[in-house]
């Protein structure tokens, strides 16, 4: 019996675990859907701290990675700010209707 109590006690702990997790993954998912700029704007700031770690690479695939990177970072931060922009401006619309 101390086998089977021990094996369910893990079982427990097993699950408990899964069930945070999937709690955790739920509210990063939530948090996402609510604020997607603040969302592309993480992602444009983890690009440019990989381009700033892998500056100075010798392998042929890394130096490709770096390139791809700065011309993904050079395509998607014009548009975060033109997003952003857009919606300074329609906060302060919406603001002015109040």
């Amino acid at each position: 019996m101390s086998n089977i109590d021990s094996e369910l006690t893990l079982l427990r702990q097993k699950i408990e675990m899964l069930e945070k997790q999937k709690k955790a993954e739920d509210e990063m998912k939530a948090a996402k859907e609510a604020n997607p700029l603040a969302t592309l704007g993480q992602i444009i700031e983890a690009k440019k701290k990989q381009i700033d770690n892998n500056w100075n690479r010798k392998n042929h695939n890394d130096q490709l990675k770096y390139y791809n990177d700065i011309e993904k970072v050079a395509m998607m931060e014009p548009i975060f700010n033109m997003l952003k922009d857009i919606q300074q401006r329609l906060t302060v619309l919406e603001q002015g209707r109040s």
